[in-house]
């Protein structure tokens, strides 16, 4: 919840499929891992993320 008490909800695989501004990359892992385990698939995206985050670090260090 939101520090007012409101529910911020979770985007589901039907609203980004559907968002003309989701990347098609995006689109397609949502295609592609809708069927799976979804606590698999949600730490092979922790992974993920923390994989690029790290190339995003180490990009901006480079550039300073």
């Amino acid at each position: 919840m939101s520090e007012s008490g409101r529910r911020i909800p979770w985007p589901t695989a039907d609203a980004i499929l559907a968002d003309p501004a989701a990347s098609f990359a995006l689109k397609a892992v949502v295609r592609d891992w809708a069927a799976r385990d979804p606590v698999d698939a949600a730490n092979d995206a922790a992974i993920l993320q923390a994989v690029f985050q790290g190339a995003v670090l180490a990009v901006m260090a480079v550039q300073k």
